[in-house]
């Protein structure tokens, strides 16, 4: 798992240092300034490779980075915090509440990526994990989690335990973080010596490999799909450049920075131009086979 994570890492790097991935056709800039981002905490790494690509063919822009836990996030916004272009968040509830107060910019909202769970370990851990059950074990003194009430992760990790029949015995248990990092830390075993476990995304225990281990992947159906999504914020000072990111975050060409990372993209929806392209080819392709059959009927 570490080398893969390694071999992603590397992938990137030299897609980025090289251009093999272009952002867009070799072009003048035609976007710039500012576009203020929060983020969800476990995008902490991601973003700014991303940011990185989107910056080769727009040079003049520049980003401003907050992350944290989306639902904490979600309320700065409805505090007043300003400015803010655009939110990205893990779990739909920080958007729908951002939607439902008529914070989001109408047409802009979208699904980006998806991520999956893992139960982590300290790394010099020797406790043996190998369901969700096992986290009742007597070895297992704590178990970390996010916040449920501002952390989407810790929210996912509570419908884990229910649909795993272990809800009612674990609360006991379980230490809350502040965001899925702060989970991330909390098993570290580097600064704990009581928590034995924790629930984290498995993008983020891809990032901490020399402190946590990955002891169990839950299967996918034992919690909701967890789902990352992006819109801009009407209060944006910096609209038409905020739009284009927040396209391209949604779009093919970001989407191997994301894999990278362990992430997997959610496709765009294929538009009228595409599905007219596509017929196209598909036409066309029939043609191509119409006519060698033609051709070797006539040789035959």
């Amino acid at each position: 798992m570490k080398k893969r994570y390694k071999l992603a890492l590397a992938t990137a790097s030299i897609a980025l240092g090289f251009g093999i991935i272009q952002a867009k056709p070799a072009q003048a800039a035609t976007f710039s300034g500012p576009i203020n981002i929060y983020a969800a905490a476990s995008l902490t790494d991601t973003l700014p490779q991303v940011e990185a690509l989107y910056r080769q063919s727009n040079p003049n822009v520049t980003f401003i980075n907050t992350f944290g836990a989306s639902g904490t996030l979600a309320n700065q916004i409805l505090a007043g915090a300003n400015p803010v272009d655009i939110f990205f968040s893990v779990s739909q509830t920080p958007l729908n509440t951002l939607e439902n107060a008529n914070k989001l910019i109408a047409g802009t909202r979208q699904n980006v990526l998806n991520n999956t769970l893992a139960i982590i370990t300290p790394i010099n851990s020797t406790i043996s994990i190998s369901s969700v059950q096992d986290l009742l074990q007597p070895q297992v003194r704590q178990v970390a989690i996010g916040d449920p009430t501002v952390v989407p992760a810790g929210v996912f990790a509570q419908e884990l335990f229910t649909k795993s029949g272990i809800s009612q015995q674990i609360q006991p248990k379980l230490v809350f973080g502040s965001s899925v990092r702060d989970v991330l830390d909390k098993v570290s075993s580097a600064t704990n010596d009581s928590i034995d476990a924790g629930v984290v995304y498995t993008t983020d225990a891809l990032t901490a490999l020399d402190k946590v281990k990955i002891a169990y992947t839950p299967p996918i159906n034992a919690y909701s799909p967890i789902v990352y999504g992006s819109a801009v914020l009407q209060q944006t000072q910096n609209l038409d450049a905020a739009r284009d990111f927040n396209s391209f975050l949604g779009s093919p060409l970001a989407s191997p920075v994301f894999q990278g990372f362990g992430f997997s993209t959610i496709p765009e929806p294929m538009t009228t131009s595409g599905s007219i392209a596509v017929g196209i080819v598909g036409l066309m392709m029939k043609r191509k086979v119409k006519a060698k059959a033609k051709a070797k009927s006539v040789v035959n």
